[in-house]
């Protein structure tokens, strides 16, 4: 999803100083989706606010979520 909207992604750890001086933060699973991160330790992250990217990822996560061909019902027996 990011490289359709041009963000290139790396993945390395982050220290929890780092998360709470961030413009945006959100969290994501393969079930969940993308999910915005306003506090950390009950301190905002960026005004705790949810960011445009985050909000952008989001709309573009859901909208592939709906489509069939992205997406696989979890059947529990």
């Amino acid at each position: 999803l990011c490289a359709e909207i041009g963000l290139a992604v790396t993945a390395e750890a982050v220290s929890v100083a780092a998360l709470k001086g961030a413009d945006e933060v959100f969290i994501t699973s393969t079930a969940g989706g993308i999910m915005p991160v306003t506090t950390i330790d009950g301190a905002p992250v960026a005004g705790g606010k949810v960011g445009p990217i985050t909000e952008r990822l989001m709309a573009l996560y859901w909208k592939r979520h709906e489509d069939p061909a992205w997406s696989s019902a979890v059947r529990y027996p």
